[in-house]
């Protein structure tokens, strides 16, 4: 697994998206993260992370709202059964990415039962 992996979410951001895996292998990256890589095919991705010879290292869990909204919810109470189908989601991606890591964000939530919600879930994505 690379060492140092260009996140392509906040580099070469004068490029459309899916040339910045070309630009990360130029700068000699040899793996790259996406925050949110779910606007795009997987399998197109996939064809530009093999065409530059690159790894994808992480992908995010998809936030409920990132453009205006929290930015996660596995704490939320109340959730569950949306974390359930967003975390499905996500590892069907990070699987056909070949995606080592996966990056799930707690979102804000306080107290003992936001703590209980988070510790359910996790366990549940683990298993």
């Amino acid at each position: 697994m690379p060492k140092f992996a260009a996140n392509l979410t906040f580099l070469f951001r004068e490029l459309p998206f899916l040339d910045r895996f070309e630009a990360a292998a130029e700068a000699g990256f040899a793996g790259v993260e996406v925050l949110f890589p779910y606007d795009d095919a997987a399998g197109e991705i996939t064809r530009r992370l093999r065409a530059n010879g690159l790894a994808m290292v992480l992908i995010n869990a998809p936030p409920p709202n990132w453009a205006g909204g929290e930015r996660g919810f596995a704490a939320m109470p109340g959730g569950t059964e949306r974390f359930r189908h967003d975390f499905r989601r996500a590892l069907r991606f990070a699987e056909a990415l070949g995606a080592g890591h996966l990056h799930i964000m707690a979102g804000k939530a306080q107290g003992l039962v936001a703590r209980r919600s988070y510790i359910d879930n996790l366990a549940w994505a683990a298993a």
